[in-house]
C-alpha cells in the first residue's frame, strides 16, 4: 500500500468519514417463526408437572449467531396479568456441555440479568443463587454453604475449555458474561391461551467466549462447529420446598431455575453451529472480493460450499459502495466489487472495459422489536392479556420516517429542548402514527422509539432511502418546515436537508448535564444516547435484543470519580427499538419489518413478491444492462425501497486463473446460490431470488470474465461473440435487462457519459473519483492468487485501512457533526472495528 492511500486513509478517519463495516460474512440466517427441516419439538417429562408441555425451537442446525423462536403450548397462564412473573413462566438460556444426555446446570449462561428489576418477579428467579434464607431450602440442592459459613452459594459457572469448579460461587458474577453479553431469557410469559412465543438469541464463540459454540472442532479430518444447548427450565406454582404460590401479591416463586429441583425439569434441545471463522480448509487457494454489506450474508453462505473440494477461498471485505467503485477505478480492487450503483459511464476506465453481473436481490427496511406495554392501572382484562407480546406489522409513510431520521420526536435528543416541546416523545404515541396504527393505541406505557439505529457510514442503500422520502410531498413539505396535521415540526437543526444523501443526519448535538442529587458529575449528548451503530448488522442485533447502545454517565466505584458505562439494555416486555437494515438482517435477527407506502398509495412489507415486482420495476441505469433501484415506481406490488447486489471486475486486468475463479463464483451465485433457505451454500433467507433474466445475465458476465481475463482489450480474441445492448422498460414497469446472452453487461469509458454525481442517487450514477487507473496498473493482475496461511496472519490490517476512505466525507449539512463531547464515542466505535478481523462466518 502507498503512502498516499494510508494518509488518505487517516484523513478520513480524522474527519469523521463514514465508517468501514468489516463484519465477518455469516453463512445462514433462520426466518422469523419459519419452519425448518431442523425445528424440534419435545415435552416435558410424561410424570412430571409439566407433562402437557410441548416447547419448539425454530431452528437447531447449521446455526450461525441469529435468532430462533422458541414456541410452546400446554402451559398454564402466567400469574398476575398485571405485568408481574409470580408463577407460570418459562426460563430459557444456553449452554455447553459435551455429554450427550444434555448439558450440566454449571455449564449454562446464566445469571446475567439478576441486576433487573422489571419486570417484577421473585427474590431470586434472575440468579444462580441456591440459598435463599426465609425459611425457604431446596432439599435437593448438593451445592450447600459450608458449616459455620453464611456467605450465600451460588451455582459455579464451568467455561468450555476450563476445570469444573469444586466450590460454590459466592456471586452472580462472571468473567465471560454480564448484563450487556448474556443472551438468557428468565421470564417468558405464558398466555391466556396456555401458548407462548419468545425470540431467542443463538450466540457463537465470538459473542459468548464461555459457550464456544461454534469454535471449530476437527474429528478425523472433518471440522464442524462445537455444539450447545438450549435449555428450557418450565415453572409452575410448586416451590422446591414443595409449597404452592397461587400468584397473588407475595405468593410467589422465589428459587433459582438452577435450583436442582427445578433444573430436574428441564427440556433441553441439542444446537448444532457452522464452524466459526473456519468454513474453508486452511491453506484453500484465496479470491479476494470486496464489496457493500448488503450481499455479506449471500457470499459467506457460498463460501463453504464454493471451496470444498480445493475451490478457492473467496475472502470478503466489507466496505461501502463509494469505497468499492473507487478502488474499481484506481485499479487497487482486488478482483471483484459488489455495489448497487454502477461507475458512472465518463468515469468508467477507457482501457480496461467493466463487466456487471447480478448477484443478489435484496431491500431496505425499518425493523422493529415493540413489545404491548398496557397501562396496568387503566387497561382492560384484554389489553392485559397483550401485555409483552411483540406487535408484528407497522405501516409508515414517508413522513413518520422522515420524523424518525430528523431526530424530531422530543426524546431523540439529549434533555429537554424548547424546539421540540410540542412534538411527540416518541413513534408510537405520535397522533399521525396511531391514525395508520390504531392496534397500537394504549400500547406505549414505557418506552416508545423516538429515532431508529442507524449505520455510521455512506450506503446507496441510504440515498435511495431518502430519495423515497424527498419524492413524497407530505415528507418534504414537513422537511422543509411546515407542520404535519397534528401540529408536528421537523428538528430546526435537519430542516432543509439537502437530498438525497448517503448518510443519516445527526445535527443535532445537544447536551444536557447528569446530575446526581444536586451535584453535576458530567454531561450526556444526543450521540451518547442516540449512538450510531458500526454497520446493518449491528444495528439489528442490537435491536433483537432490546439494546438502544446508549451510554450514560454515572459515580465510579470510588463514589467520586465519573464513568461512562452503558445503559442496560430494555426490560421485556417493555422493549420498543427500530432499525434501518436490509431484509436478511432483520430476518436473522428476528425483527419485524414495516409495511411502506409506495408511490402507488399502497403499503408494502419486503416479500419475495413485493422485491421480484420491486425489481420489475426498475429503470435502466447510465449503464448499459445494469439496473437502477426505483423508489418511486407506482407498481402497486413493488416494493419501494428494493436494491439489486451488482459484481463488478475489470477481466483484463485478471490473469487468466483469477478470471476462472470469479466466473466460478458467478456462475455458482445465478443457480444454486439463488435456492433460499439455511443450508451451507443458500441464499440467505429473506432474500429474493434473482429473476431468470438476471440469473442469465450474471451467467453470460461470468463467460466474459473468463474469455477475457488476461487479455489486452481491444484484441481480436478479447471481443464479444454477440452484440450487447439494454434494453427499457415497458410501459407496464416490465424489467429492463441486458439482451445479451453471451458475454454479459460491458463497460467501457465515456467521454460524453451522463452520470449525476450525486453519490448513490438511484436513477443517477454515484460520485466516485474521477481519476483513471494509473498507466502501471495495466500490467498488473487485479486477482493475483494467494493461499490462506496456515497461522493467522495480519493480512487485513492494508484492507482496512484502505477501507477507510469513504467517498463524500462530511457533507454540508447530511454528515455526523463531530465536535460534540460524544465524539469519541465514535473514535471508540472505530477503534473496535480496528481490531475485527474478516472471517467466514461469526
Amino acid at each position: 500500500m502507498n503512502a498516499r492511500r494510508v494518509v488518505v486513509a487517516l484523513l478520513a478517519m480524522m474527519l469523521g468519514g463514514s465508517m468501514v463495516s468489516l463484519l465477518p460474512p455469516a453463512p445462514r440466517a433462520a426466518a422469523d417463526g419459519a419452519s425448518t427441516d431442523s425445528a424440534m419439538t419435545k415435552s416435558g417429562d410424561p410424570a412430571g408437572p409439566f407433562k402437557d408441555l410441548k416447547v419448539t425451537v425454530s431452528q437447531t442446525k447449521n446455526l450461525i449467531n441469529q435468532t430462533v423462536t422458541v414456541t410452546w403450548t400446554g402451559g398454564a397462564p402466567t400469574l398476575p396479568t398485571s405485568g408481574q412473573f409470580n408463577v407460570n413462566f418459562l426460563q430459557i438460556m444456553q449452554c455447553w456441555g459435551d455429554d450427550p444426555a444434555g448439558p450440566d446446570r454449571m455449564q449454562c449462561q446464566y445469571g446475567g440479568s439478576s441486576t433487573q428489576t422489571a419486570p417484577a418477579a421473585g427474590d431470586f428467579v434472575r440468579s444462580r443463587q441456591v440459598s435463599y434464607g426465609f425459611n425457604l431450602a431446596d432439599p435437593k440442592e448438593t451445592i450447600k454453604q459450608k458449616a459455620g459459613d453464611t456467605a450465600n452459594v451460588y451455582v459455579p459457572f464451568w467455561a468450555v475449555g476450563k476445570d469444573k469448579p469444586t466450590d460454590p460461587a459466592t456471586s452472580n458474577r462472571s468473567d465471560f458474561y454480564d448484563s450487556q453479553i448474556t443472551n438468557e431469557v428468565p421470564l417468558a410469559r405464558t398466555h391466556g391461551d396456555g401458548t407462548g412465543l419468545e425470540y431467542f438469541e443463538v450466540q457463537t464463540v465470538r459473542q459468548a467466549a464461555g459457550l464456544g459454540c461454534g469454535d471449530p472442532v476437527t474429528t478425523g479430518g472433518i471440522t464442524t462447529g462445537r455444539k450447545c444447548w438450549l435449555v428450557v427450565v418450565p415453572r409452575g406454582t410448586t416451590e422446591v420446598d414443595g409449597k404452592t404460590q397461587d400468584g397473588n401479591g407475595l405468593n410467589r416463586l422465589n428459587s433459582s431455575p438452577l435450583s436442582q429441583s427445578n433444573w430436574d425439569n428441564r427440556i433441553v434441545f441439542p444446537l448444532e453451529f457452522l464452524p466459526v471463522g473456519q468454513a474453508c480448509p486452511l491453506g484453500s487457494p484465496e479470491r479476494r472480493i470486496i464489496g457493500h454489506e448488503l450481499a455479506s450474508d449471500a457470499v459467506g453462505s457460498w463460501q463453504p460450499v464454493l471451496c470444498a473440494g480445493g475451490g478457492a477461498l473467496y475472502s470478503y471485505v466489507q466496505l461501502g459502495d463509494d469505497t468499492s467503485r473507487s478502488q474499481v477505478l484506481d485499479g487497487s480492487t482486488p478482483g471483484l466489487a459488489l455495489v448497487t450503483n454502477p461507475i458512472p459511464p465518463d468515469q468508467a476506465p477507457a482501457d480496461h472495459p467493466l463487466v456487471y453481473a447480478p448477484v443478489a436481490l435484496s431491500g431496505l427496511t425499518i425493523a422493529f422489536l415493540i413489545e404491548h406495554q398496557p397501562n396496568y392501572a387503566s387497561a382492560s382484562a384484554a389489553d392485559l392479556q397483550l401485555d409483552g407480546q411483540r406487535f408484528t406489522s407497522m405501516k409508515l409513510t414517508p413522513r413518520l420516517v422522515a420524523k424518525l431520521l430528523t431526530q424530531s420526536y422530543q426524546r431523540a435528543v439529549a434533555g429537554v429542548q424548547d424546539y421540540l416541546k410540542n412534538n411527540p416523545a416518541g413513534l408510537t404515541v405520535d397522533p399521525e402514527f396511531l391514525d395508520l396504527n390504531p392496534d397500537y393505541k394504549g400500547f406505549a406505557d414505557r418506552n416508545t422509539p423516538p429515532d431508529a439505529l442507524v449505520q455510521f457510514g455512506t450506503s446507496d442503500l441510504t440515498s435511495m432511502l431518502w430519495t423515497w422520502i424527498k419524492a413524497d410531498p407530505d415528507a418534504s413539505a414537513f422537511l422543509a418546515g411546515k407542520p404535519d396535521p397534528h401540529g408536528m415540526v421537523v428538528n430546526p437543526n435537519n430542516k432543509d436537508l439537502v437530498l438525497p444523501t448517503s448518510t443519516f443526519p445527526r445535527n443535532d448535538q445537544s447536551c444536557t448535564d447528569q446530575n446526581l442529587g444536586n451535584t453535576i458529575i458530567g454531561k450526556i449528548c444526543t450521540l451518547d444516547g442516540h449512538p450510531f451503530a458500526n454497520d446493518m448488522h449491528e444495528a439489528g442485533r442490537a435491536a433483537s435484543r432490546g439494546d438502544t447502545q446508549a451510554r450514560t454517565t454515572v459515580v465510579g466505584s470510588d463514589g467520586k470519580t465519573p464513568t461512562i458505562t452503558k445503559v442496560d439494555r430494555q426490560a421485556p416486555g417493555a422493549r420498543a427499538i427500530l432499525a434501518v437494515v436490509d431484509a436478511a438482517t432483520a430476518t436473522r435477527y428476528g425483527l419485524q419489518t414495516a409495511q411502506l407506502r409506495n408511490a402507488a398509495g399502497q403499503f408494502v412489507a419486503p416479500t419475495t413478491a413485493s422485491l421480484l415486482a420491486g425489481e420489475a420495476a426498475m429503470k435502466p441505469s447510465p449503464v448499459a444492462g445494469v439496473l437502477s433501484s426505483d423508489p418511486l415506481s407506482t407498481n402497486p406490488s413493488a416494493y419501494p425501497l428494493t436494491a439489486l447486489s451488482y459484481a463488478v471486475a475489470a477481466p483484463s486486468t485478471l490473469d487468466t486463473a483469477a478470471g476462472k475463479d470469479y466466473a466460478a463464483f458467478l456462475r455458482y451465485a445465478a443457480d444454486p446460490g439463488q435456492q433460499p433457505g439455511v443450508q451451507p451454500g443458500q441464499l440467505p433467507l429473506g432474500m429474493a431470488p434473482l429473476p431468470d433474466k438476471l440469473k442469465a445475465q450474471t451467467t453470460a458476465a461470468a463467460a466474459t470474465i473468463e474469455a477475457q481475463a488476461g487479455k489486452t482489450p481491444g484484441s481480436p480474441a478479447n471481443q464479444p461473440s454477440t452484440e450487447r445492448s439494454a434494453t427499457s422498460s415497458n410501459a407496464a414497469g416490465g424489467s429492463a435487462t441486458n439482451s445479451g446472452t453471451t458475454s454479459g453487461s460491458t463497460q467501457t469509458g465515456s467521454s460524453t457519459g451522463g452520470g449525476s454525481p450525486t453519490s448513490g442517487a438511484p436513477g443517477g450514477a454515484p460520485a466516485t473519483s474521477s481519476s483513471s487507473p494509473a498507466s502501471n496498473v495495466a500490467q498488473q493482475a487485479a486477482g493475483v492468487l494467494r493461499r490462506t496461511p496456515a497461522l493467522p496472519a495480519p493480512a487485513w490490517v492494508g484492507g482496512l485501512l484502505m477501507a477507510t476512505l469513504i467517498s463524500g466525507g462530511l457533507a454540508a449539512t447530511s454528515s455526523p457533526v463531530l465536535h460534540s463531547p460524544a465524539a469519541h464515542r465514535i473514535g471508540a466505535a472505530i477503534r473496535r472495528r480496528l481490531r475485527k478481523e474478516v472471517t467466514p462466518t461469526e
